[in-house]
């Protein structure tokens, strides 16, 4: 399991089996679910655990966590990926945990690093472009909530993309 990481205000650390119930609360929200294409919808806590007992590269899955309480979740697994629950959401919060992240990455690597947003997502499009991301390629994925394609930008940030946004 990956160590933990502090920032200001968050602790980025490996899930427990006791955060099953607010992960399910909070990406359980259609609001949230519905930017989120590979999670189901219901979201159960059996979906949380299921989820926790993968076994992960890099910077596996991480609860994001602010004065102890879980308020989302992030990790790099062949690209960036972060959610937050939506009473979360406008604080800055996904911003200051995908730099930790990041910042964890490319101390230990320079390949170019992948991710991307939902067509229509401003607020994910916000945050990837404030941390230096670069629009890549538009992708079709299945989205389980709601049984279709669904339009997704991809973006690409590489280690001297980084360095300059930094």
């Amino acid at each position: 399991m990956s160590e933990c990481i502090q920032t200001q205000r968050l602790v980025l650390r490996p899930h427990r089996a006791e955060d099953a119930g607010a992960v399910a609360a909070l990406i359980g929200n259609h609001t949230v679910a519905r930017w989120l294409p590979r999670v189901p919808h219901p979201y159960t806590e059996a979906d949380a655990l299921a989820f926790f007992a993968l076994d992960r590269v890099q910077d596996e899955a991480l609860a994001i966590t602010l004065n102890g309480d879980l308020i989302g979740g992030c990790g790099i697994d062949e690209e960036l990926g972060y959610w937050l629950g939506e009473p979360f959401w406008g604080h800055g919060y996904a911003s200051e945990a995908a730099r930790a992240l990041i910042e964890r990455y490319f101390a230990r690597t320079q390949a170019p690093l992948m991710s991307g947003h939902r067509i229509g997502n401003a607020a994910s499009r916000r945050v990837l472009c404030g941390l230096g991301f670069a629009d890549a390629d538009l992708v079709w994925r299945h989205s389980l909530l709601e049984g279709a394609e669904v339009e997704i930008q991809q973006m690409v940030l590489s280690a001297e993309q980084w360095s300059a946004a930094a």
